[in-house]
């Protein structure tokens, strides 16, 4: 039995949030005479401000949204991340004069890409984006101390928790989306590990795309327990918001079950040694 407060206010926010990434967004960004998207940066930020005011509304209160860059202790820097997720209790401020943010990966709790429409082209270069960007998730120092965590014993290369859950919000995807199950394997480069693979994919129009696991049930990861889960993709029928009720719910799962490590600023920074000591007698 669902709460209908709830579901209410849910639904006024995925007809909001749709609406004005489809429309009111080219509304403000769409030149008609010249029959293009103008100011193409303040379109793409104007985009991502919407997606962080959705997440905000599912997502729990105590994690922070913004847009930067991951790094590592070994020395390892992502490409520009749309959406990070973090917990700002334990990520420092690492931010440059520009305002460029960058996080360090033990305390990220998801990270994203948005999009507009997409060409199968483009598809499959943001999909090996945000893997190589996944992959990092492995990039920690030796036996990294655990803040939150279903246990104590460092990172777990197959636990699924210990990896960054990512995600990729489009309008549409503007091919032929229903052969994607079949497809998915071909668009991920040969060096993309499995457990690196998205965790959920949005199409605003058309539908989720994520995981069929043993027993049939709709799961967002790409393989639990080492086994590996078929791809699923489910569009909309009678119930036009079951794909955002996924969507919605996967979200919260993933980030409240991301473990967090701690991020040692002495692992950051350059060698802690020399110096002239003077000691007391």
């Amino acid at each position: 039995m669902a709460n209908y407060i709830y579901d209410n206010l849910l639904i006024e926010k995925i007809d909001i949030f749709s609406n004005s990434f489809k429309n009111t967004s080219r509304e403000i960004f769409y030149d008609d005479k010249s029959n293009r998207i103008y100011h193409n940066g303040e379109y793409g930020v104007y985009r991502e401000s919407l997606v962080v005011e959705f997440l905000k509304f599912f997502i729990p209160s105590n994690l922070e949204i913004s847009t930067g860059f991951i790094i590592t202790s070994l020395n390892d820097v992502s490409t520009q991340c749309d959406i990070v997720i973090f917990d700002p209790n334990i990520t420092p401020l690492y931010q440059g004069y520009g305002k460029q943010r960058f996080f360090p990966i033990e305390s990220i709790c998801a990270i994203g890409e948005v999009k507009s429409k997409l060409s199968k082209s483009d598809f499959k270069l943001a999909i090996n984006k945000l893997a190589k960007n996944k992959s990092l998730s492995e990039r920690l120092s030796d036996n990294p101390c655990v803040i939150k965590g279903r246990n104590d014993n460092g990172f777990n290369r197959d636990q699924i928790y210990d990896l960054v859950p990512s995600f990729l919000i489009c309008q549409k995807l503007d091919f032929d989306f229903k052969k994607l199950p079949h497809e998915i394997d071909d668009l991920y480069d040969n060096n993309i590990d499995y457990r690196y693979r998205h965790n959920i994919i949005l199409s605003i129009e058309d539908g989720i795309f994520s995981y069929n696991a043993l027993g049939g049930k709709l799961v967002p990861y790409p393989h639990i327990r080492g086994n590996k889960n078929k791809s699923r993709f489910v569009m909309p029928d009678d119930n036009k918001y079951v794909h955002f009720r996924y969507f919605t719910s996967y979200m919260y799962t993933l980030v409240s079950s991301k473990t967090l490590f701690y991020p040692d600023p002495c692992e950051y920074m350059g060698e802690i040694g020399g110096g002239i000591k003077i000691d007391q007698n």
